[in-house]
């Protein structure tokens, strides 16, 4: 009898123990999709042409992405535009981070800490050209070509009546911390290089500065890397300098 009433005391503690058990189960499970929903959300609303977006979280316990929390978060959102640029992609992977919910809630994203991030941005060769028409050269007289670890503008030149083959070889570089730019190594005319006392004139017109302050997440730009019709440009968390 004794034995009994033992037990039933304890029912009450094993009944709370094994519900709180199920409830962090469940919360592991629910929690993550649930709130990367939101998040996927909060990016739709602020870049509504993108073609595709997802978001996937971890948070151990799941019960701390409640209050903005954070593990880890992966961002791969594609085709959407930004500073008039369209972005063919843009990969984020981020450690230790905390969101703000507020803002969430309001259909934006905002970091107010990360512990570590990495993130890619992919232009392709196509966007380039568009950017450089609509910016630079609303007569297409030009368009960009992507080789490794080279970058080419190509076209035409109308003078006196004549047409001219035209040829600007450079590179792509990060200035400052959230813009990339083209930089003018060379002008070629006709097979002919033209003196370089010449280049400043040609590099107003066709820098080509990108701004990337608009993307989804900020970051701290670092590298540019060219590679077969396609631009990369690689950044780190943003410190707010």
């Amino acid at each position: 009898m004794r034995r009994v009433r033992m037990l039933d005391r304890r029912w009450p503690f094993w009944a709370l123990a094994l519900l709180a058990v199920g409830v962090l189960i469940a919360s592991q499970i629910v929690l993550p999709s649930f709130v990367a929903s939101h998040i996927e959300q909060a990016f739709h609303d602020g870049y509504p042409d993108a073609e595709f977006i997802q978001v996937q979280v971890a948070a151990w316990p799941a019960i701390k992405l409640i209050a903005g929390r954070f593990d880890q978060l992966h961002l791969d959102a594609r085709l959407f535009s930004q500073g008039g640029l369209k972005v063919d992609a843009f990969l984020v992977d981020a450690k230790d981070l905390k969101i703000n919910l507020p803002a969430l809630r309001g259909g934006a994203v905002e970091i107010d800490h990360v512990g570590d991030l990495q993130a890619t941005v992919l232009i392709g060769e196509d966007s380039l050209n568009e950017y450089l028409w609509a910016k630079a050269d609303p007569a297409r007289f030009m368009r960009i070509e992507l080789a490794r670890e080279q970058a080419r503008l190509v076209g035409e030149m109308n003078l006196f009546q004549r047409t001219f083959d035209l040829t600007l070889d450079g590179r792509f570089e990060v200035l400052g911390r959230t813009r990339v730019g083209f930089v003018v190594e060379q002008l070629t005319v006709e097979n002919l290089q033209v003196p370089k006392v010449l280049l400043e004139t040609v590099q107003s017109k066709w820098n080509l500065a990108m701004d990337f302050s608009e993307l989804p997440v900020p970051v701290a730009l670092q590298e540019v890397r060219l590679e077969e019709d396609s631009l990369y440009v690689f950044g780190t968390k943003w410190d707010g300098r």
